[in-house]
């Protein structure tokens, strides 16, 4: 399966989350669809690497700032939102 197909599920995936009302497990079921193929799993993972990628680059171009910025940004988030939990 090329990679085109595997960013096209996780498009469809993502469009899925997006669109999720969280009373009928619309994502879930769209991630079973995929997971059910063969290779499955590893399709669906590509795809999700390929479409954050994609993301990243096109942050960077938006922003200006290098994709290393923009991951280091939303970790040290992630760490604050931990830590203020605790």
């Amino acid at each position: 399966m090329a990679d085109d197909e595997k960013t096209r599920w996780a498009i469809d995936v993502m469009t899925a989350w997006v669109h999720d009302d969280h009373s009928t497990d619309f994502v879930g079921r769209r991630v079973e669809a995929y997971v059910s193929e063969p290779d499955g799993s590893a399709g669906l993972i590509t795809g999700l690497i390929n479409l954050s990628g994609l993301l990243l680059m096109g942050l960077e171009a938006t922003i200006g700032k290098g994709t290393e910025d923009i991951l280091q940004t939303i970790a040290a988030t992630l760490s604050r939102n931990e830590s203020s939990r605790s």
